[in-house]
Order: C-alpha cells, then sequence, then structure tokens
C-alpha cells in the first residue's frame, strides 16, 4: 500500500537540464516546463514544428518580438516532455510563469548526474558506477526475468518500458496485451491486462470506459512496476531536486502489468483474477502493493492467491501496510509471503527560509529557490490576509478561496497545517499571487516530507516570524543517516500468527522516484492538472518493488532456489545498521526493533551468497495451515491432489523459518531449525546475541556441511532467567558462521513473564 493511505502523495517528473551561459548580464537561462504532448507517440515533422512554433508564440507574448523569442530560445522539446529553454531576464521568467498552461519556470542549474539513490544506496552501484561485483553485473540486470505486478495498471508510453536493445520475448511467456485505449506493449512490457468484475458487480451498474483498459489512470501501478523492473532513464528529476537517473531493480526484466485495482480500493474478487491469471501466464515474481485487513488466509484473497503462485515457484512480494505505529498492524502476513516494511534512504529533500535576520528555518518540499535568489519578499501570517468574506479559522490553514490576493501578491505566506491538504494550501497562496509559502506545522517531530507544492515551499516545524524572507534548498545525499523507520510503516507481531514474525524485511520506501502516469496530477488533487512523467512517492507500496526487482536479479543467479530460500537470503544477509554504523532507529531517532524492520534492511550483493538458507517446501506450508485449524477437506481448496493432515500437527514455532518470534514465554521452550547448505563445503559455528532476561542454548554449536543442498538440524532453548527487567517484548539474534557467511536470525520474545 502506497501514500493512498498518508495525507501526502509525493511526485517528480523529468527536467532536461542545461547549462547556458548569459549572453547578456541580465540574462540566464531558465526551463519552461508546459507538461506532455497530445501528439502521440510518432509525432510528424509538422507535429514538431507546430509546438516549437508554439513555444516561439508563447515567450514572443512576453518579449514583445516572436523574433527575439526565437533568438532567446535555444532549446526547444517538443517528443516527450512539452517545453523549453531560453535565455530570460528574471522579470521576464516572472511574467512567464504566470500565463495559463505554464506548469513551472525555473532557473537552470548544473547537476551531477547521479543514480536516484536507491540502488546507490543499496551497494548496486557505486559513486554512479557500477562495480563488476556489483549483483547487477553478476545477474546481468535481471535478464528475461519477467517480473508481474498487481496494482492499478501501467502508464505504457512512459520511458522506463522502452524496449531498446530488448532481445525476443521468452519463450514460455504466455500472456497478451488489451488493447483498449490504445494500450501498446512490447518486448520490455510484455503484458497488460485488466480485471474489472468486482467492481461492476459492487457499484451495480454497467462500467464506462474508464473501467475498460489496463491503462494506468492514477499513477500508483506505473511506480511500482518500474520501480521493479523499469529501464535506465537518464535526466529525472523533480523540479530539480533528485537529479539522477531512474531504473528498477531488474532493469533487464520483462514486466507485466495486472490491473485489479481501481482507487479508492482493489476488490477481493479481481485481486484473485489477477493472481490467476499471473499463474498462467508465466510470470517469475509477482509484486502486490497492496492490502487487506488482516484475516484468516482462507477469507484472503492475497493469501489463497499467493500460495498458488508460490506453489507454482512464484515468489510473491506484498506491502506491509502503512498503519503503523501501532503494534499488530502488518498486513500480508502468510508464511509464504515476503512481507516488506518501509525505510528511508540517504537523500533529503531540505527547503530552507533564511529570514532577514539571517536565522536560518529547516524545512522541507521539492518546489524551493524562490527566483531570483536570495532576494528577500515580504512575509504575511495568512490570518492577516483573510478575503473578506472568510473566517480566521480558515485563513490559518490556508483553504481555497480565504485568502486576500490584494494582501498576497508578490509576498511569502505562512500558512498552517490542518484541514486541507498540504499541497493545496500552495496552489490557494499560488492563485492568490503569492511567490513562496512557508507552512507549519507545531504538533509534528522534526521529521517531515517533502511535497509536490505549486510553488517555492519550506515545511518547517515551528517558525519565529520576520518580516522579509526567501526560500532556497538543494537535494542532499549521502550525508543522511539512513535507513530510518518511518512512523508510517507498519509494525508487527503478527495479528493472524504471532509465531511467525511479519514483516520479513525492509527496503527503500520514503520519498521513491520512478515513473508516472500522464493521466494525473501529480498531488492527486482534482485542481492539479499539471502532468508529469515521474513522481515521488512514499509507502510500502514503493519499497515492495524494490524487494522484487533484487528478487529478480537473485532468481537469474540462482533459478533452482524455491521462493522460500530465496527469502531466506535475503533476510539473514540483512543490515542492521545505518550508514553511520549505528543501530537501525525511527523518526524521533528513538532505537527500533525486529517488530518494525524484521530481519533487517535489505543488502542484495550479500544475498546473492548467504551460505545457508531455512527452506520450506509447499507441504511445509500445509502442514502449517493444519496446525493452525485448518483441516484436511479445507485445504483441497489450496491443493490439486489429495492431502491429509499430520496425526501429530507440527509447533508453530516449528515451522523452519529464517526468524524466531514466541509470543508468549513461562519458563523455557525449544524450537527446531533445519540450514541447507547454497555454498561450498563448509563447517559453521554458533553465536547468540541473547535477548535482555532470557538464556539461549543451542544443540549441535556446530554444523558441518560437505556437499550442496545438504541439511542439516538443530535446537534452540530459550528460557526465562530469574527476574529479569525490560519491555514486554526482548530482542536478540542468533549467527551461524564459517568465516566468511553470516547467516542471521532475529530472536523476539514477549517476555511480559519477567515483570511477574
Amino acid at each position: 500500500m502506497g501514500t493512498m493511505s498518508l495525507p501526502l502523495v509525493l511526485l517528480s517528473f523529468i527536467l532536461f537540464s542545461v547549462t547556458q551561459h548569459p549572453t547578456l548580464a541580465l540574462k540566464r537561462s531558465y526551463v519552461v516546463y508546459l507538461g506532455s504532448h497530445s501528439h502521440g507517440a510518432e509525432p510528424t515533422s509538422v507535429d514538431l514544428g507546430r509546438i516549437t512554433d508554439s513555444h516561439h508564440e508563447l515567450l514572443g507574448s512576453c518579449m514583445g518580438s516572436k523574433k527575439k523569442a526565437q533568438e532567446a530560445i535555444f532549446y526547444s522539446y517538443t517528443h516527450h516532455i512539452n517545453g523549453f529553454a531560453a535565455n530570460l531576464e528574471d522579470e521576464e521568467a516572472a511574467e512567464l510563469s504566470k500565463k495559463p498552461g505554464v506548469v513551472s519556470v525555473f532557473p537552470n542549474q548544473k547537476h551531477e548526474l547521479k543514480t536516484t539513490r536507491s540502488w546507490q544506496f543499496l551497494g548496486l552501484e557505486r559513486n554512479g558506477e557500477i562495480p563488476a561485483d556489483s549483483l547487477w553485473v553478476k545477474a546481468r540486470f535481471g535478464e528475461d526475468i519477467i517480473i508481474g505486478n498487481i496494482d492499478t495498471g501501467v502508464w505504457p508510453e512512459s520511458e522506463s518500458f522502452n524496449d531498446q536493445g530488448m532481445g525476443p520475448i521468452p519463450s514460455k511467456w504466455k500472456g497478451y496485451c488489451e488493447p483498449n485505449d490504445d494500450v501498446k506493449c512490447n518486448r520490455k512490457l510484455i503484458g497488460a491486462r485488466y480485471f474489472n468484475k468486482g467492481v461492476e458487480a459492487e457499484l451495480g451498474i454497467p462500467l464506462n470506459s474508464t473501467y475498460q483498459t489496463a491503462r494506468d489512470l492514477n499513477g500508483h501501478g506505473t511506480h511500482t512496476l518500474s520501480t521493479a523492473g523499469g529501464a535506465f532513464v537518464g535526466g529525472a528529476n523533480l523540479f530539480g531536486s533528485t537529479n539522477g537517473s531512474a531504473k528498477g531493480g531488474s532493469p533487464n526484466a520483462r514486466v507485466a502489468a495486472y490491473k485489479a485495482c481501481w482507487l479508492p480500493r482493489c476488490n477481493d474478487v479481481d485481486v484473485l483474477a489477477a493472481f490467476d491469471a499471473a499463474i498462467h501466464d508465466g510470470v517469475d515474481i509477482l509484486s502486490v502493493s497492496a492490502d487487506f485487513v488482516s484475516r484468516d488466509y482462507l477469507l484472503d484473497s492475497i493469501a489463497i492467491g499467493s500460495f498458488h503462485a508460490v506453489q507454482n515457484g512464484i515468489v510473491v512480494v506484498c506491502s506491509g501496510g502503512n498503519d503503523g505505529p501501532t503494534l499488530g498492524s502488518v498486513r500480508n502476513t502468510a508464511p509464504w509471503i515476503i512481507t516488506v516494511a518501509a525505510s528511508t534512504i540517504d537523500r533529503d529533500c531540505p527547503s530552507n527560509v533564511m529570514l532577514g535576520n539571517n536565522k536560518l528555518l529547516k524545512g522541507r518540499s521539492f518546489y524551493t529557490n524562490i527566483s531570483p535568489a536570495e532576494k528577500f519578499y515580504p512575509l504575511v501570517y495568512s490570518v492577516d490576509a483573510r478575503a473578506a468574506n472568510a473566517s480566521a479559522s480558515n485563513a490559518q490553514v490556508c483553504t481555497v478561496g480565504s485568502l486576500d490576493p490584494k494582501k498576497v501578491k508578490g509576498k511569502i505566506v505562512f500558512c498552517m497545517v490542518g484541514v486541507n491538504e498540504n499541497v493545496e494550501k500552495s496552489w490557494v497562496v499560488a492563485q492568490a499571487g503569492g511567490v513562496g509559502m512557508i507552512l507549519s506545522d507545531r504538533q509534528s517531530t522534526d521529521y517531515s516530507f517533502s511535497e509536490p507544492h505549486f510553488l517555492p515551499t519550506s515545511h518547517i516545524s515551528a517558525f519565529d516570524g520576520y518580516p522579509v524572507a526567501y526560500i532556497y534548498g538543494e537535494t542532499e545525499v549521502g550525508k543522511v543517516a539512513a535507513p530510518i523507520m518511518p512512523t508510517f510503516s507498519s509494525r508487527g507481531p503478527n495479528p493472524i500468527t504471532p509465531e511467525i514474525l511479519k514483516p520479513d524485511i525492509t527496503a527503500p520506501g520514503v520519498q521513491i522516484l520512478a515513473a508516472y502516469s500522464g493521466a494525473a496530477g501529480p498531488t492527486g488533487l482534482e485542481l492539479d492538472d499539471r502532468r508529469v512523467p515521474f513522481s515521488i512517492i512514499s509507502g510500502t507500496s514503493m519499497s515492495c518493488p524494490h524487494v522484487a526487482g533484487i528478487i529478480g536479479l537473485l532468481k537469474k543467479i540462482h533459478p533452482e532456489w524455491s521462493p522460500s530460500a530465496i527469502r531466506s537470503a535475503i533476510m539473514t544477509t540483512a543490515r542492521t545498521r545505518t550508514n553511520l554504523g549505528q543501530n537501525l532507529v525511527n523518526e524521533t531517532l528513538g532505537e527500533t526493533n525486529p517488530l518494525s524492520y524484521g530481519a533487517g534492511h535489505i543488502w542484495p550483493n550479500r544475498a546473492m551468497d548467504p551460505g545457508l538458507v531455512y527452506d520450506l517446501t509447499n507441504t511445509d506450508y500445509l502442514n502449517f495451515l493444519c496446525s493452525i485449524g485448518y483441516n484436511s477437506t479445507q485445504l483441497s481448496t489450496f491443493v490439486e491432489k489429495k492431502y491429509q493432515c499430520p496425526s501429530n500437527p507440527m509447533k508453530l514455532l516449528d515451522l523452519n523459518y529464517p526468524s524466531i518470534i514466541v509470543p508468549s514465554l513461562s519458563g523455557k521452550v525449544t524450537v527446531t531449525r533445519t540450514l541447507k547448505n547454497v555454498g561450498t563445503p563448509a563447517t559453521y559455528t554458533v553465536r547468540a546475541e541473547t535477548p535482555t532476561g532470557i538464556s539461549v542454548k543451542v544443540q549441535p554449536k556446530r554444523l558441518k556441511f560437505e556437499k550442496i543442498n545438504e541439511e542439516k538440524t538443530f535446537k534452540v532453548t530459550l528460557e526465562v532467567k530469574g527476574d529479569g527487567e525490560g519491555d514486554d517484548y526482548v530482542f536478540g539474534r542468533l549467527i551461524w558462521s564459517d568465516g566468511e557467511h553470516y547467516v542471521r536470525s532475529p530472536i523476539v520474545v514477549n517476555a511480559t513473564t519477567l515483570h511477574m
């Protein structure tokens, strides 16, 4: 689930950055962005000429001469991006920005081309270069792996789905592209289908044409699909922020879109139909950034669909939900699903306020830098600029119609958070003629998200007034402590089967740049008519496809690994420290734990050689279901051949999962695990980082593996030690190592008995 449950909707889009020295002292180069084109994917020379001429006409209306405009413009963007670059005076740029149809006007800046950060933060590239030992190289960038995505569809014209240089579609592929609404597939985007009968049944009326297409009209599905398997696309940024090259986790993978989500919800029957189709079509991985309220597995379409997928060797990755930080809020908790939490990367988009007394107030926004730079503008409190017919309370939070343009024009307006969306407030200020907005949230922590405002904005946590100010900022990378666990990411314990730790893993899910729909504005507001090819969004919806993309690489290298072996590899090699070597923390910098991040933060290069894995078979999952109360008759809905529950059901704590959690410990308990060798022959020795107040004993302490796929079993005894002290949950780790590999498993114990 993405930012649909958050008050913020984050975005980005491609802007071509051009270095141009002004020919006159009072001129400098600007980018004038007009959105997207309507000429289709294959414009004629006449179309291109008409576009260029329209640019000359627009600029000429400000310069007083079409000829002067022709001289000033040195780039016309005529293919995908609609806009131009020109040498302008600041006053000309300001006048242009007020013209109808102009999305934005901003000074050209020199940017260092770099990754859009997620994959560099995950170690797949270094300083913009891809080293020879990268998982990307070893896995040939996920070549010919097929990633399916159950979401809101796809925007097929996005450059992230360009098939340039790709060979024939894999022969195993049985899927197809439904052509309604001019949806066209290629050798990259090899499938696009939609499922709407559940929506029709719910509405009780025939659906119109907007429901008869796989085209993404929202942006969520395009974003998640391109994050998992999008191609390399240069020049991606947002208002000059986060400049770099966008790409998916498996850039050479084939991708397929299964549209089963029609905002504001996904429908059970449609989701299940999408699973059924994807399994038939031949996907290798399914990414599902959606969730339902936790419920019994046989009442959960995602649990049922994913079980059938896993039976067919398909890895299913799901978002863990955005309902944190409440304990037990995690979603998609079936043990055959890889459940993903969200965390930050080492990139920030500050937008700061400089007051006239040289006091700096730190804030965030994707739209920053009032032009001209470092010029102080008068500042007005929104309440003091309220319209005659508006209440003070409405003006305080800058609702539509609450501001008087005569009091706002040419000023920075101070607004409070509340009532309406933050981005709508910036639209209100812009419509009233303001040049910038300071947004304050006195109730929040110091940690806030950047948003795609309609004019230069700084979202701050507190404010000391001063008559004049200006707003400025630039993207910072490598200087920010990360990963941090955001408040929204859902927490364990597992509300259905607390004996299984969920989430499994965390991955980048905050302010993620990826492709977007050409049919939706970046803020998601109806009043937002801006159209951008890339967007920045936050949520576990974004972390889920990161993991799916990495799994595409692992499937390429290890096609023989089962879905559970792949999960084990990414969990046992995960990191639990930040880039500064500190323990993972939450937004307020308080320590966090495996109920928040599972086994830790995914680290792809280590996952390709884990040494040992905790494997599970389809029968193990059926035995698990028997242990939680399902009978053989019920389980016949899961399997094709006859299955009988064991006469002695397995203990839930003994499911061969890569983590250990004891939801209620009284006295002591022994759990059993089995490790499989997927590396070279070696002898592994165990050590334990013991939870507070708990003793941990492992037998045997050494495991000798002499061949590939050899399995060895061990037992872990956990026992309460006297009158301990600690929280309700206490945490530790079990680590098996041969000196080269470190196979780590979190230990979580509900230690309420320690307080008795």
